[in-house]
């Protein structure tokens, strides 16, 4: 239960103190079971309620995010605005309440209230958000809303999508028509029967654009690498066994037989002195010798003796000399003719070779050329010099070294042979090591043609440029994806949101009923009522359509809400009670005869009453009112009472003050007049009465002193009690000091006059700073009651029973 409050900042309440306002004395002004509190309009008493509201809500109000106040509870306990956990159950009942749980359909055109409304916080939370989710979706017809974006975003997403696809199409059929009809099925790019498609394109020719190479080839170099794809695979080439050419061995074989001489033992000196005529003879001696004794040329007999003079002459020596040179001859012949076909015997012959080493093959074949012409040169230079030692075999020769014969050149030329003999064995061994990298080889060179030709495919495709494009419109498009992405995310959330909110709709089907039940019976109310929107037993019943007989209750009044919004607060109210923790249950109820005639404020009191006073199950009751009539029905109210049975209620008022310029709201206990009595009327009796009474030793003086603004109130509370007795006295006139003198027996006390028609009255001047002393109060006090006491004892007898003094005291 809540004892006390401090409120540092809230509204217009501004640095109050419980303690300052009130006291503390023998918890008389503390908070009890049941607390009432009057203040006028505005005055702060919503204020009052909207902090215990926040403690309900667990949240500060919006419109006082920055309050700050602490409530003591019955055990010491602080709620703070910083720590709004309390362990006791708060429900307030005011304008904030009605505005979350009753949902007024306005007509904004005529200001009127249509007759629809939703029941439930969490219903009109709900549906309040469901209408704004609602709006935020739109509609695709109404071309408006989220929906309408998303299915825009669609269809421009399509738009590109369609777009992109075309320009991707339009280069993939192009790569495809590459790939597949031109690259596939040429053997000089694809090897036939491989796989080779847009992917393999595709990848090449990213390959090419993030390449600085250069792929393109010359036509020179294209044939060459078609030379390497045609090719078959070659046979081994036999490797040469290198042995040194015998050339030094022929200058210096030559050299001897040029030089010898022939011993000669017997000559003919006329053959000596003509080798042609030498060389002649001595074939026809080979012609006649034993085959004719007659010489076949003149005819002449070859004698004998002519026969030895020529043996002579042609000796042994001679001849074995001339067979020599003949041999040497025919050897430095075949010497030089098996070098016209070495290369060819060898299978060093380009043909045997490898197009890639044509190239090579051609500098060492013509290093070969040059070398071998220089060695026959050698070889017949030595022959010539042979045959004309042969023709001549009886004169030695001088075996002139020439430079063509020299040591030195015939030792380069054999150099020169073995060494380009190693350079076609090193030749042929990569022929023969090509022979195994061949296939490989045809790749590498079917690649280098392929990425040629795309190279080329690229640039007049204008690829770069496309691919720009195709990127360019792809970035478009991954944005309107992004674009409807998000719009489906929110879309989705919206709708996931808004099944979630519908799920949370509660059916307030039962407390309608109950609401209409108070407006019939305590309202007397029978054509007024709520009746569902809906029929449906499936459904809950959150809506409600409100009746007046059978026909919608157009042109609602504030009143007339503000009975149907306090019928379903005490409808949940009776929920509550029902709890096995109703002890707990804290009801603050603010104003509910807000907007509501006469007529309607007994049987507010008498519903407050009824469902909640009565049983005495809550733990705590608030009530605020404006209306003294209400307040009067009020302390009728069932009240509980203590083991001493004292009341556990307690009175207050709400006062707004304005001091330096500002204006702050105070709690403080309500005044006896309000408290102590049904009406005013007998409140002003006592004020009188106080006045009048009997005081002993200067207690009268000392007692207004303490009493200063009751004193000065006093002329003024006079003319109100003595305006209101005669009104109801004599109801003939529209002042009713215009009777007074019917009061008073003879003539009215002229300082009676004087109070109401002067004291009672502030003026500028003597009479507005003076103020009527004791001893004129006192005596206008007799003078009033004795006049009633003596013109109407029994009026006056129940006056005193009102304010609990004795009716016989004399005055």
């Amino acid at each position: 239960m809540i004892t006390r409050i401090d409120i540092e900042k809230f509204g217009l309440f501004n640095n109050y103190r419980w303690s300052q306002s009130i006291g503390n004395d023998n918890n008389v002004d503390l908070l009890k079971k049941v607390n009432m509190i009057y203040g006028r309009n505005y005055s702060g008493k919503t204020t009052l309620s909207r902090i215990l509201r926040c403690v309900e809500k667990k949240q500060l109000h919006e419109k006082y995010t920055d309050g700050k106040f602490t409530i003591i509870d019955d055990h010491g306990n602080s709620i703070t605005q910083s720590n709004l956990n309390f362990s006791e159950k708060i429900r307030v009942y005011n304008t904030d309440f009605v505005k979350d749980n009753l949902s007024w359909l306005h007509d904004d055109i005529n200001g009127d209230i249509k007759p629809f409304t939703l029941l439930g916080s969490g219903n009109i939370e709900a549906m309040a958000r469901i209408e704004a989710i609602n709006t935020e979706l739109g509609s695709i017809d109404a071309k408006e809303g989220l929906l309408y974006q998303e299915d825009q975003s669609i269809t421009d997403f399509r738009k590109e999508e369609a777009t992109l696809k075309e320009k991707q199409e339009q280069l993939t059929d192009a790569l495809t028509r590459k790939a597949n009809k031109e690259l596939k099925l040429n053997d000089y790019f694809v090897k036939q029967g491989d796989t080779y498609n847009i992917r393999n394109i595709q990848s090449e020719v990213d390959e090419i654009l993030s390449s600085s190479k250069d792929y393109s080839l010359d036509e020179n170099a294209k044939e060459l690498h078609k030379k390497i794809i045609k090719e078959e695979e070659k046979n081994t080439i036999t490797e040469v066994s290198i042995t040194r050419p015998k050339l030094q061995e022929y200058v210096l074989q030559t050299k001897t037989y040029v030089e010898k001489k022939i011993t000669i033992s017997s000559t003919i000196q006329d053959l000596l002195n003509n080798s042609i005529l030498q060389e002649w003879v001595n074939k026809g001696r080979e012609y006649h010798k034993e085959q004719r004794n007659t010489c076949a040329f003149c005819g002449g007999i070859i004698t004998t003796e002519r026969w030895n003079e020529l043996d002579a002459h042609f000796s042994k020596e001679s001849e074995e000399l001339k067979y020599a040179i003949q041999e040497e001859i025919k050897r430095l012949n075949d010497s030089k003719t098996s070098l016209d076909d070495f290369l060819l015997k060898k299978g060093l012959i380009k043909e045997n070779y490898y197009s890639t080493h044509h190239s090579r093959y051609d500098e060492i074949r013509e290093k070969w050329d040059v070398i071998v012409k220089r060695y026959k040169e050698i070889i017949l230079a030595l022959i010539e010099k042979l045959q004309e030692r042969h023709d001549d075999i009886f004169n030695p020769k001088v075996f002139d070294e020439q430079s063509n014969i020299s040591k030195q050149t015939v030792d380069d030329i054999s150099d020169g042979i073995v060494g380009i003999l190693e350079l076609f064995n090193k030749l042929s061994k990569d022929n023969d090591e090509k022979s195994k990298s061949l296939a490989t080889d045809k790749d590498k060179s079917r690649k280098i043609l392929r990425y040629s030709e795309i190279q080329n495919f690229i640039t007049i495709l204008d690829y770069k440029t496309k691919i720009e494009d195709i990127n360019t419109e792809s970035g478009r498009l991954d944005l309107k994806k992004k674009e409807m992405k998000l719009l489906r995310e929110k879309v989705s959330q919206l709708e996931i949101e808004k099944k979630q909110r519908e799920l949370e709709l509660n059916d307030e089907g039962e407390a309608a009923k109950k609401v209409n039940n108070h407006l019939s019976d305590f309202f007397g109310h029978d054509g007024l009522k709520l009746k569902p929107e809906t029929l449906d037993t499936d459904e809950p019943k959150t809506s409600f359509v409100i009746m007046r007989g059978s026909e919608k209750a157009h042109n609602l009044s504030e009143g007339e809400c503000s009975l149907i919004s306090f019928c379903y607060f005490i409808a949940k109210m009776e929920d509550e009670l029902k709890s096995t923790d109703c002890d707990k249950l804290i009801i603050y109820i603010d104003d509910p005869i807000s907007s509501l005639d006469s007529n309607h404020i007994f049987f507010m009191y008498s519903l407050i009453d009824t469902v909640i006073a009565k049983e005495k199950k809550y733990g705590q009751l608030f009530i605020s009112t404006h209306n003294l009539d209400f307040l009067k029905y009020l302390k009728r109210l069932t009240i509980p009472y203590d083991e001493k049975n004292k009341p556990l209620a307690n009175h207050f008022i709400v006062e707004k003050k304005k001091k330096d310029n500002e204006s702050k709201c105070e709690l403080k206990l309500m005044p006896t007049y309000l408290k102590d009595y049904v009406t005013e009327y007998n409140f002003l009796f006592k004020e009188i009465y106080n006045m009048a009474k009997p005081f002993e030793n200067g207690d009268r003086a000392r007692f207004f002193e303490n009493q200063f603004t009751h004193f000065y109130n006093l002329p003024n509370n006079m003319r109100k009690f003595l305006e209101c007795y005669l009104f109801y006295r004599y109801p003939n006139t529209d002042d009713p000091l215009k009777n007074i003198s019917k009061l008073f027996t003879g003539h009215i006390p002229s300082l009676v006059n004087r109070v109401i028609n002067e004291y009672s009255h502030l003026t500028w001047g003597e009479r507005g700073t003076l103020v009527m002393d004791v001893q004129e109060a006192e005596s206008v006090a007799k003078d009033i009651l004795n006049a009633i006491k003596t013109k109407d004892r029994e009026h006056f007898n129940a006056l005193c029973n009102s304010i609990g003094v004795d009716e016989n005291i004399e005055l």
